[in-house]
C-alpha cells in the first residue's frame, strides 16, 4: 500500500514562517525578548544575515545537485530508488533539513529578536520531526527494508542527537 502524499511540504511551511517573522518585525509584535534594535542599512549590520543566507542557498543548491546525481528527488513524491548512505547522509539521516536552521539564525542576528531562532525554528523542526520525517522513514522502510533498518541503526536522525 502506497503512503499518501504529505499535504504540507516543508518549503511551504518555511515560507509561511518567514512571512510571519516579517509581519512580526513590521508591527513590532515579538513574543520573546528583543535583544537589540535592528541594524541600520550598513553592510556590517547585514553581514551575519547575508552569510547565513548564502550558506543556506549554497547548501540547498549542493543538496539538489547531490540528489540529482543519485537520480533522486528531495521532495516527498516517490520512493527512493536507491538508499543514499554516503556523506552527508553518513553523518545525519536528514541533512537537507538541517540547513533550514540557517535562515532562522540569520534573521535573529539581523532583527535582534529571539523569535526566529527560539520560536519559529523549533516549531518548524517539530513539524519536520512529527509529520514529515516519520512519513519519509516509513516510505524508505517500505522501499529498502532491512537495508534501511541497518542504516537507521547506524546514523542518527539529526546527526549529533
Amino acid at each position: 500500500m502506497a503512503e499518501r502524499e504529505v499535504r504540507i511540504q516543508p518549503p511551504l511551511l518555511f515560507l509561511i514562517q518567514l512571512l510571519v517573522i516579517l509581519a512580526q518585525w513590521k508591527f513590532g509584535a515579538w513574543l520573546l525578548p528583543v535583544l537589540r534594535t535592528p541594524p541600520t542599512a550598513t553592510f556590517r549590520g547585514w553581514a551575519p544575515f547575508l552569510l547565513c543566507l548564502v550558506a543556506f542557498l549554497a547548501g540547498k543548491i549542493w543538496m539538489f545537485k547531490f540528489f540529482a546525481k543519485h537520480a533522486a528527488s528531495p521532495m516527498f513524491k516517490e520512493h527512493a530508488k536507491e538508499l543514499i548512505t554516503e556523506f552527508p547522509f553518513s553523518a545525519a539521516r536528514n541533512p537537507f533539513y538541517l540547513l533550514d536552521f540557517l535562515p532562522f539564525l540569520g534573521l535573529t542576528l539581523l532583527l535582534g529578536a529571539l523569535d526566529p531562532l527560539l520560536l519559529h525554528g523549533p516549531l518548524f523542526f517539530l513539524f519536520l520531526a512529527l509529520y514529515i520525517v516519520p512519513k519519509e522513514e516509513k516510505r524508505l522502510l517500505l522501499a529498502h527494508g532491512t537495508d534501511y533498518e541497518l542504516y537507521k541503526s547506524r546514523v542518527r536522525r539529526w546527526g549529533l542527537f
